[in-house]
Formats: structure tokens, sequence, C-alpha cells
């Protein structure tokens, strides 16, 4: 976090987009607490980080539709990890479920990825990829920019006191912890979305 700050001050709109494609969640924050400080504007910035965010996703979702299927199975879905051996409970969420395993699976930290590239794998309609993933992407980053702001805003009545640059870091800190305790949450629900499944299955 303290290089992330002077490095969007000082490049503004043109870093935003790699960093965005990288860590969106993380970089809203910070931009929503820069807007408030009058750094950047929040359509421009909203737009950009909107696109830092679904361009990656698309590319994920045409890499598990045309890309090496076996490959990505085994990278993805074997061994020990969380979604180990669950591929086609996850491909069958995508199809009945599509609009909740879409909004968890972008909010459940680390399993965007894999998630994203199932859909391609289950042959998810691109129409309905996208009909899923825009609206939680805009509203996602809706939220978070808006939570960066205010928080940013709520900061400046102590800034005259505090002048700590280290206090700005934990504050939003927090407000990542809060972002990652949620994202539990999303893993959560979509263990009970594959359980569901199963249980149908069987």
């Amino acid at each position: 976090m303290s290089w992330l700050i002077p490095l969007i001050e000082h490049y503004r709109y043109l870093i935003l987009f790699p960093i965005a494609a990288i860590e969106g969640p993380v970089v809203a924050l910070v931009v929503g607490f820069l807007i408030s400080l009058g750094y950047l504007s929040f359509i421009p910035a909203y737009l950009i980080l909107v696109l830092g965010d679904i361009i990656p996703d698309s590319i994920y979702y045409y890499l598990g539709r045309f890309g090496n299927e076996r490959a990505l199975v085994k990278k993805y879905f074997s061994g020990e990890g969380f979604l180990a051996g669950h591929l086609q409970a996850v491909e069958k969420l995508w199809h009945h479920h599509g609009g909740k395993t879409m909004f968890f699976s972008k909010l459940a930290y680390g399993l965007s990825t894999p998630f994203l590239i199932s859909a391609g794998l289950a042959k998810l309609p691109v129409k309905k990829f996208f009909t899923y993933a825009l609206p939680v992407t805009f509203g996602q980053y809706l939220v978070l920019l808006t939570i960066g702001y205010f928080f940013g805003s709520s900061y400046q009545k102590f800034a005259d006191y505090f002048t700590s640059f280290g206090l700005i870091i934990a504050g939003l800190g927090i407000l990542i912890v809060l972002y990652l305790l949620f994202s539990r949450y999303a893993r959560r629900e979509i263990i009970k979305l594959e359980e569901g499944e199963e249980k149908v299955s069987l």
C-alpha cells in the first residue's frame, strides 16, 4: 500500500488500467480515497477500473472456452485446491445459478480466475457471460469507490491533527481486511451452491 498511493498520484489515469487489471478491488479503495482528496475525477476513474476488470475477465472466459482444456483442468481443478474435483459441479452452477455464481466468484478473493475460466469450460454462452459479469462488475466498483471516497472524507477530519502517512495506510488496510472477510463469506456461499447441485445430481 505504501507504494500504491504515490504511484497513482504521479501517473494518475495512465496507471489505473494496468494496476486495476492486477488487483482491481484494492486499487478501487485507494482510488476512492484519492477522488475524495481531488486527485482524480470519479467518472473517468470508475470507467477505467471497470475496463481494467472486465477485459481480463473476458480473457479468462475465452481461455476456458478455446484454450487447452486438459491443461486448464489439470492446473485449476486437480490436486488439493479449493476447486479440486469439483469442475462438473461448477459447470452446473454456471448453467443453473449463473448470476449467483458470478456474484460470489467475483467477490471470493483468489477464486475469481479459475471460476471465470470454468465458465468458458462449461461453454456458457457469451451473451450470458457478459449479462452476468457486467452488472456485478459495475456494482462492485461503485460500492468500492464509494467506500473509499467516504472513508477518505472522514479521514480528512483527522488529517489536520495527524499528518502521519501510516495512519492513511492503516485505515485503508482495515478496508482491505473487511473486503477479504467478505470474500470468505462468498467462498462459503459457493460451497453451499456446489453442495446443493451435488445433492440434486444424486
